[in-house]
């Protein structure tokens, strides 16, 4: 008999654990029986802070398991269409209502639109016809999207996947000695939002109190407050950008740096082809610096590609988890597998190697923890999970919980790129060699389809650009002052610079024309 709990099914009898803050240290445990649903895993990151707190356990994490029906599929009854630009809307409109259909979205960013037909059942079919179309560009499903997570049932109190190489983790301790994050730099998480205000049934997550947040959007309720519903997109986000040194909970890899909240999942953990593309062009499109997708689906879809190929030609840092379909015959997983635009991130375990559930292919860049809930390779009698805030079955409901998959690891890569930016690494093919160059190598030497390039190290990437000679006025480190540093100089223009800047050539803490006429004095001057 299978027994949904919280929507979430157990593969074996567990015990499972939630932590919260209290000042005595106690366990509630609850038993469940159930049997997992293996068709679909999902991700999420999680970190430990930098001093223990006590704790109370009790309750489970409802993390979402798509179903199988859901998983590959698509809206019944929706139809992307983009039709060619020189059709006029006259005669759209006259296409679109020779097949009984209405429009039900628009994209701003782009020519998009979302078509209603007039019989669910029919929508393939409807498809074919718009296809057909001389007028049209490309016409596609409205296909699910779900978020990489799997389930964990255990507490687990040690941040191994911050320390050093020598537990599995990413070197962060040293990295911080040299950069925290700046406020101006921005991460865009499109997930199932974050808890990030006080609205409505919605809370500020107490271990998000410090950490800065910028306008983001709903696009599934298509409103201005992307509160997350869901429990994933605060875990992701703390991950990123937890509170830090604030004397509670858990730490993030940038946390000085900004989080872009924008909700593309909904409460089920499934998001949607139209809506996933209009977060990449509104993240983009109101200045975020890199993107976070712990998301993906089995199917290539031109919408989401045409969407990231905007975002990657703006500058913007895409990093994607790889999947968590490797037991399930090691599927593509997209938007991971459009390499061209994006860092596909795979998991790797306590002892460095590649975890069981994580996807591998031609188009992997690099590992990060994602943890292994299933295994205690430290010893410390608890699986090797990673830890993070987020909340129970209520929005209000906040604990510590632990979780492991790609998109566990993904937030590390995302974190880590941004502290690049911080450090004044701008340009998006310098930042991915730094994280690639940088990385332990694990398996066969040099790249390889299980770890790509090897396990992230954020202290050697921001110290991969480390400049032997200076050039005042070099933005963007190519060493020669030119147009693309002034580019970058514009668009923090006025920028307050809270922590070390690229572009605050002259250190007084504010980008102005004081540091544009050191840029000019060193015009076209390549170093000596």
């Amino acid at each position: 008999m299978i027994v949904l709990i919280n929507k979430v099914f157990f593969e074996r009898p567990a015990e499972i654990i939630r932590i919260r803050q209290k000042t005595m240290l106690k366990y509630v445990k609850k038993t469940l029986n159930g049997i997992l649903r293996t068709g679909v895993k999902i991700t999420v990151a999680v970190i430990l802070p930098f001093t223990p707190v006590t704790s109370v356990a009790e309750d489970i994490f409802p993390l979402q398991h798509d179903s199988e029906e859901i998983h590959s599929g698509y809206v019944p009854g929706e139809i992307i269409v983009k039709f060619k630009p020189d059709i006029h809307p006259e005669t759209r409109n006259k296409i679109i209502g020779m097949y009984n259909c209405t429009v039900t979205g628009k994209c701003s960013f782009s020519d998009l639109q979302l078509l209603k037909t007039a019989e669910p059942e029919q929508t393939e079919k409807m498809l074919s016809m718009y296809q057909s179309h001389e007028e049209v560009e490309y016409a596609e499903l409205n296909h699910y999207f779900r978020q990489f997570l799997i389930p964990n049932d255990e507490l687990y109190p040690i941040q191994w996947n911050f320390k050093n190489d020598t537990y599995g983790g990413v070197n962060l301790e040293a990295a911080w000695d040299i950069q925290t994050g700046d406020p101006n730099v921005i991460i865009a998480v499109l997930d199932s939002g974050a808890a990030y205000e006080d609205f409505g049934i919605y809370r500020l997550a107490p271990d998000l109190a410090q950490t800065r947040f910028v306008p983001g959007f709903d696009f599934v309720n298509n409103d201005t407050h992307p509160n997350d519903d869901n429990g994933h997109g605060t875990h992701v986000t703390g991950t990123i950008a937890q509170s830090t040194n604030n004397g509670i909970g858990v730490a993030g890899v940038a946390f000085n740096c900004s989080i872009m909240p924008v909700k593309v999942i909904n409460s089920e953990g499934i998001g949607e082809t139209f809506e996933i593309a209009n977060g990449i062009y509104y993240a983009t499109d109101n200045g975020a610096n890199v993107i976070n997708m712990s998301l993906g689906t089995d199917v290539n879809t031109r919408t989401i590609r045409d969407a990231l190929q905007y975002a990657y030609n703006n500058g913007v840092i895409i990093v994607c988890a790889m999947g968590n379909d490797f037991e399930q015959g090691n599927p593509l997983s997209y938007p991971a597998a459009y390499d061209d635009y994006c860092i596909a991130v795979g998991a790797t375990r306590f002892n460095k190697t590649r975890a069981s559930y994580s996807n591998t292919g031609d188009h992997i860049d690099i590992v990060a923890p994602g943890g292994d809930t299933g295994l205690d390779q430290n010893g410390d009698g608890r699986p090797d999970g990673i830890l993070q805030q987020t909340f129970g079955e209520e929005p209000d409901d906040f604990g510590y919980y632990f979780a492991d998959g790609t998109s566990t690891a993904a937030p590390h890569v995302s974190g880590a790129a941004a502290l690049l930016i911080s450090n004044g690494v701008i340009d998006p093919d310098m930042i991915r060699e730094a994280l690639e160059q940088t990385s332990e190598d694990l398996g066969p030497p040099g790249w390889d389809t299980e770890y790509g390039w090897g396990l992230l190290n954020i202290e050697a990437a921001l110290k991969y650009f480390e400049p032997t000679t200076v050039v005042p006025g070099d933005i963007n480190g190519d060493m020669i002052v030119d147009f693309d540093d002034i580019a970058l100089l514009a668009e923090q223009w006025q920028y307050i610079a809270i922590t070390p800047l690229a572009t605050d050539i002259n250190g007084d803490h504010i980008v102005n024309f004081k540091d544009f006429a050191l840029l000019a004095q060193n015009w076209k001057n390549p170093p000596p």
